[in-house]
């Protein structure tokens, strides 16, 4: 009988069991990394230390400069919201300037421009009135009748109630 030629098929089997076998066998004494007890824990702490080192490069750090980063984010939405915000009166304000009774109002306000015929009148805040009179009559009965009219002056919210703040 010839002998047998192997198919491809049969020598894509054993070179899968030869490759299986390499993997599932145990590692002879000699050809281990850490013959001794020391050397193997060398190597444990190493490798402990290397993938420690990955989880904080890969991990941790980005982790917190993504959380610094979004901080800085927000306070520079909050700031640009603000300075639109501000943005958007002005444009207002540069709108309502740019009528003839825009500058008419801004001249009347700012300078006191008063048209042809009219007459300006200023009028000035109230003066505080003192209330710290003597604790001796007649200035309690005096004092009484301002402190119950001011009352009344603002519960009534008439004519005299500027004269009460």
């Amino acid at each position: 009988m010839a002998p047998r030629t192997k198919t491809p098929v049969t020598r894509a089997k054993q070179r899968t069991r030869d490759i299986t076998s390499s993997f599932s066998r145990p590692t002879p004494e000699d050809a281990r990394i850490g013959r001794h007890q020391i050397s193997s824990w060398m190597v444990k702490i190493l490798g402990s230390s290397v993938a420690l080192a990955a989880l904080f490069s890969f991990i941790i750090f980005p982790l917190r400069d993504y959380r610094a980063q979004s901080k800085a984010l927000d306070a520079k939405t909050t700031e640009f919201e603000t300075l639109a915000d501000a943005n958007e009166q002005l444009q207002i304000e540069v709108n309502a300037l740019s009528t003839p009774e825009g500058i008419r109002n801004a001249a009347r306000t700012l300078l006191g421009y008063v048209l042809p015929g009219e007459q300006r009148l200023s009028l000035v805040k109230m003066p505080a009135l003192p209330t710290d009179l003597p604790q001796t009559w007649p200035y309690t009965l005096v004092s009484d009748i301002v402190r119950v009219r001011t009352q009344v002056a603002q519960a009534s919210g008439g004519a005299l109630s500027p004269l009460g703040h």
